[in-house]
């Protein structure tokens, strides 16, 4: 489980999946909604199966067991929301493929400048 902010939302608990494939976080359109952030931005993007679309996407607040990060968002019609490496690495947790489990890298760090 996860929770998920967006800029005018509380934290929404919600089941994700892992997807090191994916290099962003991907929200189903009824999930942005429920974040009631509108997404005014699109991206063009690859898909798993080579074809190339543009998608909305959008900010969010990710938290995972204590950990919190900023992330982006794309948005799709449907499916489930998938935590990208992008994600992961903000949160500063990586997966460990032999326990099929989420594990703590370090404390989330970004650089100021």
């Amino acid at each position: 489980m996860i929770a998920l902010r967006g800029d005018r939302t509380g934290w929404l608990r919600i089941r994700a999946l892992v997807d090191t494939g994916a290099t962003f976080m991907v929200l189903p359109e009824t999930t942005a909604r429920r974040l009631g952030q509108p997404t005014r931005h699109r991206v063009r993007v690859r898909l798993a199966d080579g074809t190339y679309r543009n998608v909305p996407m959008m900010s969010v607040f990710v938290k995972l067991d204590g950990h919190e990060a900023p992330a982006t968002a794309l948005v799709v019609p449907g499916g489930q929301v998938l935590l990208g490496a992008e994600t992961l690495e903000g949160l500063g947790v990586t997966l460990d493929m032999r326990r099929r489990r989420l594990k703590v890298m370090r404390e989330p760090a970004i650089t100021l400048a």
